[in-house]
């Protein structure tokens, strides 16, 4: 990919270079800086990607702090449990989707943790320990213009098995002073990682003592979180973002008339696919905008461990935020996934 965009820009130049993809978000700046294009170098974007090195750029800023540390093997775990006691929370220090998210909470799944480090884990793999964040869960859509964070919207999320999101709703439902103070978060911590530049998702958890950052990206949300900002607020955060990789005027102020959107995902059991109905249904439902299934007969269903384990989801659009949630669930619900226990070795993975 980088010798195909060197070959381009050698023959054709252009303004930037620019993904979507978490795992390409590093070789696009590192080619941004080749050419001297106007972006977020790279050091920003690989201190964005990497957990451990977002965590370390905080210390010293006006970010609310969070445990965390680096850990490789049991005696790390144990180390970092008796330093913070239990629960934590362990996870690669570059993932992404909610895959491999794992909550220590005793010994017990410290010892079967510990095992998933040293067996299972991907040579060369590295891992973050952070202390349990409990509160609500949202996410901060902004965008950044020369060191100013602007703020589109906050996503409200909900959580199924294993951390996975199965929904979101914009904008989320929290007081003005909550909003506030996520926003001030999510701008402190944007300073810390010296992010000036474009479109960034971060996620925030409301504790009982005030806002804490998970985690952020310097690009949009996935999940269709685009979708949702758009039909809420007005504001198309790829049109935003190619008018300012092409240096048109940019305003990313939410429209004066917000209405709301939510999304809902499809998580049926595990087993095999035997019949898929409802989603004509489902789509005919007042406020539903778009839904889709990846499910189809002979597909299995697998356990619910990451984003990719989702069966399909329904978007809504409503004039307040309860009614567009109301729909959205309602709408995922007519969508009937059958299926029957699957046999080691039979039926063939769902498509992603």
């Amino acid at each position: 990919m980088a010798r195909a965009a060197r070959e381009l820009h050698s023959q054709r130049q252009f303004g930037v270079v620019v993904t979507m993809v978490d795992q390409y978000l590093e070789t696009a700046a590192l080619l941004n800086a080749e050419f001297g294009l106007p972006a977020n170098s790279a050091d920003v974007v690989r201190t964005v990607n990497d957990k451990h090195r977002m965590r370390a750029a905080t210390l010293d800023s006006a970010c609310a702090q969070v445990a965390h540390g680096s850990v490789r093997n049991a005696t790390d775990l144990r180390s970092f449990a008796g330093r913070h006691d239990y629960p934590f929370i362990l996870k690669p220090v570059d993932g992404s989707a909610s895959r491999g998210i794992v909550l220590v909470a005793d010994d017990g799944t410290l010892e079967a943790a510990a095992r998933s480090l040293t067996e299972t884990a991907a040579p060369g793999s590295r891992w973050i320990a952070e202390e349990y964040l409990s509160g609500p869960e949202f996410s901060v859509e902004t965008f950044s213009t020369d060191g100013s964070h602007h703020v589109l919207a906050v996503t409200e999320k909900f959580k199924g098995e294993n951390f996975v999101e199965v929904g979101h709703l914009v904008p989320a439902r929290v007081g003005a002073a909550d909003n506030a103070a996520m926003a001030a978060e999510v701008g402190a911590l944007l300073d810390a990682v010296g992010l000036t530049e474009g479109v960034a998702h971060t996620e925030v958890v409301l504790t009982d003592t005030g806002p804490r950052v998970i985690e952020t990206h310097s690009r949009p949300g996935g999940d269709g979180i685009v979708e949702l900002v758009r039909l809420a607020t007005g504001v198309d955060l790829q049109q935003l973002t190619f008018d300012w990789l092409a240096g048109r005027p940019v305003d990313p102020r939410p429209a004066p008339k917000a209405r709301a959107s939510a999304t809902w995902f499809l998580t049926p059991p595990e087993g095999t696919v035997t019949a898929v109905s409802g989603l004509d249904e489902a789509l005919a439902q007042e406020g539903v905008t778009e839904g889709y299934t990846v499910l189809g007969p002979g597909d299995v269903v697998r356990p619910l461990r990451s984003s990719d384990d989702r069966g399909g989801a329904v978007i809504t659009v409503a004039e307040d935020p309860d009614t567009a949630l109301t729909r959205a669930r309602a709408a995922a619900g007519l969508i009937d996934v059958t299926v029957t226990p699957a046999a080691a070795g039979h039926g063939r993975p769902v498509p992603r």
